[in-house]
Formats: C-alpha cells, structure tokens, sequence
C-alpha cells in the first residue's frame, strides 16, 4: 500500500502541482510581461512602435521581486492579486493585463486550451535569456510545472477549472460598482453634512453597510506541494534563527492544519509542529508531532525499501547492487535512531533527564547495529551534556568526541565540540590562554565553513569567560562583535540566543557605569526583540530584575529590592537566593542570611554533578565575600579571615583576577577594623590598580574611601604636619569618591561621605565646611533614612 492510499483511504492521490484559477492569473500576467520584454529587446520595428511599452529597470525589478512571492506563496483573491501588482506595474501593462483577464473570461474553455497551448511558444523565442521565461529561472520553472500539471487534467476537471476561473473573475468585477460607490459616498459625506441632517446620512452608510459580501471562492488548502515546503522550509529557518519574525505559534499552528488538509503526505509540517510546540514549551504535543513525523517517514522509506525491493533482480551477482539494497533496507531503521535522538533531546529540554537517557542509550545500541558513525557522533554529544559534569571523564569524552568529528569531516559538531571543551577547561582551573586558544580554533572551523550560528556562540561565550576572568572592557568588546557580525542567512538575520545574552551584558555593563537611561534602553529593545513569551527571554528577563535590585539597594529601597527577588526565583533560583542573602545582610537579619548562603553552597555542591543545571564558577567566591560582610559587620573580624582566604586561594587558581582583587581588599578592611591602617595601605594600594582598570563605578569608589580611611588612620603616628598633609590630600579624593556614589545613585555610602568629609574638616579646623557637610548629611538621610539594624557598615 502507498503512503498516499494509506492516508487517502483510497482516494485519488492529489498532484504535487494543481492549476487553480489564481495561478491562471499569474500566468496571464507572465505572458504579458515576457511579450513586452520581448518587443523591447527586438531589433526590428514594428509598424505600431509608437505604442510599444516600454519598462523602466526599476519597474521590471519590482514586477520580479513581487512575481516570486506571489509564486512561492498560497492563492489569494484577484482583488488582493491586482492591488498587489497595481503598485508596482506599468500602467499600460496594468491595463492590458485587466483586458487578457476579462477576454478569457468571456471566451470558452477552448481559449484556456489555446492559451496554454501557445504558452510556450509565446513566451520563448529566440533568444530566451532575455526574457523571464528562462527554463532555468524560477519563472521558467513554475511555468513547465503548470503545462505538466494541465496536461494531465481530464475533460470534466478542465471545465472545472475553467468554470472557478470564470467565478473568480466575476466575483472581483463585481465588487467594482460596490467599491466604486463606496468611494463616491466617502467623498459626498462631507458636503452632505452641510446640506443634509446627520440622520439621512447614517441612514445611507448603514444601507451600505449591510449589503451582503460576496462569498469566498478560493478553497482552504490552497498550497501546493511546492508552496508549502517552501513554507516549511522559511518558518523553520525563522524559528532556528530569528523567532521574533515567524508567524506567532498559534497563527503558526493554525497554518500546519490548513497546509495538512491538501498536504497529508507532508511529513515535515509534522516535525514544523514539533518545532512550534518546543518553541512555547508545549510537551504532550510536542512529543505527539514529533511521533506523526516519524511515522510517516519511516512509511514513507519502508514503501521506497519495498519498491527496491520488487525491482531488484533474483540474481544479485553485482556488490554494489547488493550495497546499495542493503542502505535501503537500513532507511527505515536509520529514521528510528534519528527519532529515537529528537525524543531524548526533548526529555533534556524538559528537565527529563532518566527518561532522555534512557532514549539516548537506544538510539546508541541502534547505531551501533547498523556502524552508523554520524549517529553515534551525535549521540556522544547528547552523552557529555547528560553525563556528570566538570570530571576528568568529562574531559576524556570531549576529546574523542572532538577527533572522531573531525576524522568524519563534521565541521559542526567539531566546532560544538571544542566549544564545550572550551567551556570544561575555563571551569576547572585551566589558564585563560589555553581557553581562548582552544576558541581561536573554533572560529577558524566557523569562518572555513560560514557556521553563522556557531560564531554568535562562540563569541557570547567569550564575553562569559572574560567577565569571569574580571575583565569587563573585553567583554563589553566581545559583546559589540557579536551584535555587529553580519549574520544575515538567505535573507534571515540570526536573532537567538547569544545576540540576547549579548544584550544583557551591555546592559549590567552600563547599569554597573550607572548609565541606567541607556541600560533601560537596552533591557527596551531586549523586551521587543525577545517578548516574554519567547523562548530567549529568561536572560533578559533576570537581567531587568538584578538591575532594579541593585538600583533599590543603592537607594535603599528594601520593598522594592524584596519584590525584585521575588520576581528572580522564577527565573533563576539560586542567583534570587543569593540576591536574598544581600538583602537580609542589609537588613541585619544575619542569622537568616547565613542559613540562606549555606543552602546555596550545598546547592553548588549538587550541582557539579547534575547535567540539567548549568554551575557559575564565581558563585563560591562572591557568597564567600558575602559571608566575610556577615562576619565583619557583627564585629567578627577574625572569624572573617578564614573565609577570605579561601575566596582568595579560589579565585586565583581560578584565574579570577577582579574577585581576587576585592578578596584582598576586603582583608585590607579587617586590616583597617583590627587597627592595623599601615598594612591595610600595603594591602589595598597592591590592587587598586586591577580595582581601577576592572572594576565596576561602585567597586571603584568603595575601594578609594577605604583607601581614604586608611591613609587619614595612618597618618595618626605621623607628625601634625604631615597628618594635616595626608587630611588635606583626602578632601580632594574624597570629592572624587562622592562623585562616583552619586553616579550609582548609591545615597546610603553618599551620606558616609559627607559624614567623613565633616570629620575630616574638623580636624583641619574648617567650620563652614564641616557644617555644609552636616546639614547635606542631614538632608540626604530625611530623604533616605537608614534603616539596617547594624551599627556598622561595610566599606
């Protein structure tokens, strides 16, 4: 039985190609455009040559453009057909083009035989490259596929087809009258107001309004077979690439059931469904599509194995007839594993991962049955991602897999590959040098073979690591890259996942610089590009709410930081846990605030093994400084010191050059509280360059006021003239200090400015200084009370 009787149930199997009456349209307008194209290029004169239309290169070059959509697109109504190609046309084309309509339709359906039997003969002269209708062209194409398919109609399916065309017709013609005086009412509504009552003329509008439309007589299922792979073919790609684009999944839905009523054949609207439920994380009809795609294509090979099957001789001396049999037999079982592969990466998506890897151990055992090294290449890649995680097994899969992709010229999976590599060793205390060596590589395999998609990951990553790594200006540069690469792909711009992470960075960037106008900006065109119903819109999405929350705490808005928090968990769990734990340190909770940094830890610890979370490296040491801030704000200097140490000895095995900076700086804080100012100055002044090269705007002006206190503190050993030097010296930074707290709009530390400055000015005997200090202390504090609980703050 044939796949098409099989889903048919005996009906007819329907042609790739039908003629239906639109198409007969566009045909006319082919015809009358290659006439003219031809009398334009002919070199001799015709006796009417003053009447010879003559086309502009820019009218022809918009009539092709809107040729190829109308052609690649479904049948629509000869009003919207000509509305369509009145904008764009020649007049006198447009007019000739309305009288070959009206004289077919008005002729028999001995014309419409006529027509397409001098269609051929018409359209391709003597130098057929100087025409639309090359056989080569897409034109030329659409126009052979329409001569076979109305070659093979019958009689009555003629008439038919005449009979729809003549209906088409005359349903736009008359709509004519129609429209004619509904233009004529909107130009006489005006004067009429003047000279009539308001009541005549609603009178009138509604007895045009209530006129009855005329029916629609185009049929549902309009698409060829052609159209609609064309149709797959583009909302896949938009879906791969640029989803904002696509027709939204409802719309996108409706569309599949549309195209699978004339389409029944067409496995790929099933698998275009699959995609459009994954894309909304739709599972039970995911996982239903993707079972009808299967199906039908292991049908669809069974029937081509069965059909080798018959033709083949009883005799099978020659090898490569039995080969080739034998990878024809394999067709249906190479379609298994492969489906076998899409269930287990649907199972990952959703959080499955015993039932993913149970799937992706049977489509192993498959493709080793069969030697099918490809499958298995990408099983491997499959087997890393749901194995254990940040082990030297780990290491050891990503290497064969890295090889054997490459000895089997797969450039993509060896680029992925790497890539992953890449990843692995930036987590596991690998030199920066070697990582970014390791990316270099995969750029290289990227540009060799234009892996537009794999280049934005590469470079996404890239601004990963050299954030990781404290370098905030590289990874601002990566950033930019990635969104000024020229991604453009058969006319589809990429506009996924990395450019939205891209997004992100830049905007924490300029949140960080306290450029929150620009940063709203960025989050604005985050939000257009990628709607929170998208599947790219967590990254942003987190991004809003750690800015608000930084921003609330600067302000010291705790309510507003609280429902930032809130708002993060179901985002990203544990980077709300950890915005919970600054927070409660703020608030003074401390006992609260430690149990919550304890459950992130031993999250952390899970989650070195657990493939469906994806670990931050940096994580340990930012809740290590958060610990030491506890212990230090509690008068626990001491106890403080162990925990800084560790962040210490972790960041640099890490190569984490700007949290190992704040690490030593904070033990230059417990220096400083400890009454040791001389060694806290030896201890900052070692990193406040790496502070002042990395470091975010409030980074910065923490570390010159600590730096400030420490140096005043100092000075008290010093003779009086020199502790009145190093006062002198600390009014001047200290204005540069407040500049930087107010660019972060950071009032709590603003008020511990003017607070130090009035201190500093009493020392130095400057009384008007040092009460405009205290009454701008005293304004700043009625507008942003302190309310933590805590004497004592962090520097």
């Amino acid at each position: 039985m044939s796949y098409d009787q099989f889903f048919m149930l005996g009906h007819c199997a329907k042609l790739k190609e039908n003629v239906t009456a639109h198409k007969v349209s566009l045909l006319l307008c082919i015809q009358e455009y290659c006439v003219i194209r031809n009398s334009m290029s002919s070199t001799v004169l015709s006796d009417d040559f003053n009447s010879t239309i003559y086309l502009s290169e820019k009218e022809m070059r918009d009539f092709m453009v809107t040729l190829l959509s109308l052609i690649q697109s479904g049948d629509i109504e000869l009003s919207e057909l000509l509305s369509t190609l009145e904008k764009i046309m020649n007049v006198k084309m447009y007019k000739l083009f309305l009288s070959r309509l009206e004289d077919l339709c008005n002729g028999s359906v001995k014309c419409l035989m006529d027509f397409f039997h001098d269609l051929p003969k018409q359209l391709i002269g003597q130098t057929p490259t100087l025409t639309a209708a090359n056989k080569a062209s897409v034109v030329g194409l659409f126009i052979r596929r329409m001569l076979l398919a109305f070659e093979k109609l019958s009689f009555n399916q003629l008439t038919q087809l005449y009979r729809s065309y003549q209906h088409y017709y005359k349903q736009w013609k008359q709509q004519q009258p129609q429209q004619q005086q509904q233009n004529c009412l909107k130009q006489d509504e005006t004067s009429l107001m003047d000279l009539t009552d308001t009541d005549d003329v609603l009178d009138s509008s509604v007895h045009h309004k209530h006129t009855k439309p005329p029916c629609n007589t185009l049929e549902t299922g309009t698409h060829s077979h052609r159209q609609a792979e064309f149709f797959i073919a583009q909302q896949a790609s938009l879906l791969q690439h640029n989803d904002s684009a696509a027709l939204s999944p409802p719309q996108l839905q409706e569309k599949i059931m549309d195209l699978l009523k004339t389409n029944p054949d067409l496995a790929e609207l099933h698998y275009l469904s699959y995609l459009n439920n994954l894309h909304v994380n739709e599972y039970c009809t995911a996982m239903h599509s993707l079972y009808h795609y299967f199906d039908r294509l292991s049908i669809t090979n069974n029937s081509n194995a069965m059909n080798s099957s018959a033709n083949k001789d009883g005799n099978n001396s020659n090898k490569s007839t039995t080969n080739n049999s034998a990878n024809k037999e394999d067709e249906p079982m190479k379609a298994y594993r492969y489906a076998i592969l899409n269930i287990a990466a649907l199972h990952f998506k959703f959080g499955h991962r015993e039932e993913s890897l149970a799937a992706l151990q049977e489509a192993i055992s498959i493709a080793q049955e069969y030697n099918d090294n490809i499958c298995l290449q990408h099983a491997l890649g499959w087997l890393h991602r749901l194995g254990e995680q940040n082990t030297l097994n780990t290491a050891n899969l990503l290497e064969r897999a890295v090889t054997k992709s490459n000895e089997l010229h797969l450039p993509y999976l060896t680029s992925l590959g790497i890539q992953a590599f890449a990843k692995h060793s930036a987590t596991n205390c690998v030199p920066p040098s070697s990582v970014f060596e390791f990316l270099m590589k995969s750029d290289i395999l990227n540009c060799q073979h234009s892996q537009l998609d794999l280049m934005s990951i590469s470079y996404a990553q890239k601004a990963a690591m050299w954030t990781m790594y404290g370098y905030r200006l590289m990874s601002s540069m990566c950033s930019q890259v990635l969104l000024h690469l020229n991604t453009n792909e058969c006319g589809v711009y990429m506009n996924g996942e990395p450019d939205c992470i891209a997004l992100c960075n830049l905007a924490l960037i300029h949140s960080e610089e306290g450029l929150y106008s620009a940063c709203t900006d960025i989050l604005q065109s985050c939000r257009m590009r990628y709607p929170p119903q998208s599947q790219y819109s967590k990254p942003w999405m987190l991004c809003e709410q750690i800015v608000i929350f930084d921003r609330a705490m600067h302000h010291g808005k705790f309510d507003v930081a609280e429902q930032a928090v809130l708002n993060m968990a179901s985002v990203n769990s544990t980077e709300a846990k950890y915005r919970q734990a600054i927070l409660l340190k703020e608030l003074g909770e401390t006992t609260k605030a430690v149990t919550l940094l304890n459950e992130i830890m031993e999250c952390q610890t899970k989650m070195k093994n657990d493939a469906n979370e994806d670990m931050n490296p940096d994580l340990f040491a930012r809740v290590t400084l958060i610990y030491a801030e506890l212990y230090c704000q509690t008068s626990n200097f001491v106890a403080a010191i162990s925990p800084l140490l560790s962040c210490l000895t972790y960041c640099r095995r890490h190569y984490f050059r700007r949290l190992a900076a704040m690490a030593s700086i904070y033990l230059g804080y417990v220096q400083f509280c400890m009454n040791l100012p001389q060694q806290a100055v030896r201890t900052i002044k070692s990193q406040l360059v790496t502070v002042m090269t990395h470091g975010t705007v409030y980074d910065k002006a923490r570390v010159l006021f600590l730096y400030n206190k420490c140096l005043v503190a100092a000075a008290r050993s010093e003779s009086q003239e020199e502790r009145r030097k190093v006062l002198q010296k600390s009014v001047g930074s200290l204005e540069t200090v407040m500049k930087l707290f107010l660019k972060v709009e950071d009032y709590k530390r603003t008020k511990d400015i003017y607070y130090f400055q009035a201190r500093v000015f009493h020392d130095l005997g400057f009384t008007a200084e040092r009460n405009k200090c205290a009454l701008q202390f005293k304004q700043l504090d009625q507008q942003y009370p302190t309310n933590s609980k805590l004497n004592i703050n962090m520097f």
